[in-house]
């Protein structure tokens, strides 16, 4: 059987494009490969960036928690003179902050006097809670974290270093790794009268802290000289405590630039070891203290299994093999196909569509043609026309749909969506520059009254209105929004001070002021607005809004018709 030229040329062409395609397919898995390899470690990494902030905010609320205690006011007076019922008070005080700090296992008050005898000392018992009777209470004052917080200044936070807890009549922290942070107490001339001491579970708090890695993930821990605190396999944990050190720089040599300071944070691949019983991808970093330690700074490690990693290249491999083949065979019978029509026509037509497709005109059709070419070009032409016309139809709907759902219908202010994304772009646009910006979240007072009294077409009467004088009071770069109901929101994209976010609040509050004519009547309204400020208020949007909404309440439970600015966050 003899083949012509264009079975021929399509089998040649087939066979050259499945070259390509597998060709193509085998530099694109070993690309895509390792470019996923290097995404996983670069999300390794940043979770254990989070994990280490997460600790350092942890430390803080903590030292916050302290911060409550020391300044509480029975415990200036239990320690000046000891009193039972007041000693059961702070005891009940004591529970109720373990209960809600799982990783608490011990909350104490210690006397300065008596060689730091413990006042007050509530202890964790698996659920429970033990309120230490005072023949069991023990003098501390030969612990370093008694005689050196009493040297502190007052507000000042001690922690120590974290050891395997060995002090004696200990309940559920007995023979735990812990470290104890504490707090002096002082009174009106500075006088120390004793310290609080909060005694942590180490273990607990970062079981809590890596609740939301996956489950195949392992958890590392050294302190500031390197010694291992957190491994899965627990035999090389506070090997110090056992007369022996396993550091992080021994165990894994990969770590010895972090330890001794060249990097903040590195990312390797590790092998089978003790503890670890497949390959895996660690992240380390650097993690300072920023409370007053002896650690000064802790090593925060995490463990992914290198398969977890590769799965997601094999999977692509997969993929493109069976790409590859697919379109090798479509390819096939598609040269096959068009290799049969004749190749002058056809050409004119894959002009014409290339035009097409960039919206240029198609030009010269063979229309005149009274076989299959004729009759494809004359379906095109009208392809052409029908898409024309949908595509128009299409771009008004898609206009119209844009508009639906970034704007308000009633007053054509943008809605909350497009607030999100506008206020999303200033947080961005003033972390980057060091500005700021002000969130106004305004609600008329008697709008309700409006409603009621006059109907709901009054209402929106004085929505529309509203919207007018809110929109020509703010700069063009400014955004009103409606929430919805009687809630807008304008945000006020850069403003120097909180001075000048006061002075348009104030602008808006009297802009509302003159009354709007409705049927022949005047409807009167006014608004209370509550403000937020980026970043002292809040660093997100959702934050920042919430801030913005809870000051406009406080403005109206104390009178309505004015403004006020949120409560600073810690």
């Amino acid at each position: 059987m003899k083949y012509g030229i264009a079975v021929k040329l399509a089998l040649l062409l087939a066979a050259v494009g499945i070259c390509a395609s597998a060709l193509t397919g085998a530099y694109s898995y070993g690309v895509s490969r390792s470019l996923l390899v290097e995404s996983s470690q670069q999300s390794l990494v940043a979770a254990t960036q989070v994990l280490g902030r997460r600790v350092d905010t942890s430390l803080e609320e903590i030292a916050r928690n302290l911060q409550v205690l020391a300044n509480h006011p029975s415990v200036r007076r239990t320690l000046k003179q000891p009193d039972p019922q007041m000693n059961a008070q702070l005891a009940e005080l004591f529970e109720l902050m373990m209960q809600a700090n799982p990783a608490y296992f011990q909350i104490r008050l210690i006397s300065a006097d008596n060689f730091g005898l413990e006042q007050v000392r509530v202890d964790r018992l698996g659920p429970s809670f033990i309120n230490v009777p005072e023949a069991d209470l023990q003098e501390k004052g030969h612990f370093s974290y008694v005689s050196e917080t009493l040297q502190l200044p007052s507000g000042t936070v001690y922690m120590s270093r974290i050891t395997i807890n060995h002090e004696r009549g200990v309940y559920t922290g007995a023979e735990r790794p812990s470290m104890q942070l504490a707090m002096p107490v002082r009174d009106t001339d500075g006088k120390a009268l004793g310290v609080v001491v909060i005694n942590l579970d180490v273990d607990g708090m970062f079981a809590l802290l890596a609740t939301d890695l996956p489950l195949d993930f392992r958890l590392f821990l050294a302190n500031g000289q390197g010694d291992i605190l957190i491994h899965p396999d627990h035999s090389k944990t506070f090997g110090f405590d056992r007369g022996r050190r396993v550091l992080l720089q021994d165990e894994f040599a990969a770590t010895r630039s972090l330890v001794t300071g060249a990097t903040s944070q590195v990312v390797f691949q590790q092998p089978t070891t003790d503890g670890l019983l497949q390959p895996v991808v660690m992240a380390f970093v650097r993690q300072p203290l920023k409370l007053r330690s002896e650690e000064g700074q802790l090593y925060v490690g995490l463990a992914q299994p290198l398969s977890s990693v590769r799965e997601g290249a094999r999977h692509l491999g997969l993929l493109i093999m069976i790409s590859v083949l697919g379109f090798g065979l479509l390819g096939l019978l598609g040269t096959l196909f068009l290799a049969r029509l004749v190749l002058r026509p056809l050409r004119q037509l894959i002009a014409a569509a290339n035009l097409f497709g960039r919206g240029q005109e198609i030009g010269y059709l063979p229309l005149d043609r009274q076989d299959e070419i004729g009759e494809l070009a004359r379906s095109f032409q009208q392809m052409q026309r029908q898409i024309g016309e949908q595509l128009g139809s299409l771009h008004a709907s898609q206009e119209q749909l844009k508009q639906m759902a970034q704007y308000d219908a009633l007053t054509e202010l943008p809605n909350r969506r497009m607030l999100q994304d506008r206020l999303d772009l200033a947080i961005a646009r003033a972390r980057r520059h060091g500005g700021c910006a002000a969130v106004l979240f305004i609600d008329l007072d008697n709008f309700k009254d409006i409603n009621d009294g006059w109907g709901h077409d009054a209402g929106d009467a004085v929505l529309v209105a509203v919207a007018q004088r809110l929109r020509l009071s703010v700069r063009d770069t400014d955004t009103v929004a409606r929430l919805g109901g009687d809630e807008f929101v304008v945000l006020l994209d850069g403003p120097d001070t909180e001075r000048d976010a006061a002075l348009i609040a104030g602008k808006l509050i009297d802009c509302l002021s003159p009354g709007i004519p409705f049927q022949g009547g005047t409807l009167r309204v006014a608004a209370s607005i509550g403000i937020s400020i980026f970043p002292q208020h809040g660093i997100t949007a959702p934050q920042l809004l919430m801030a913005a909404d809870r000051a406009m309440y406080s403005v109206k439970a104390n009178g309505r018709g004015g403004f006020g600015f949120a409560v600073l966050q810690d």
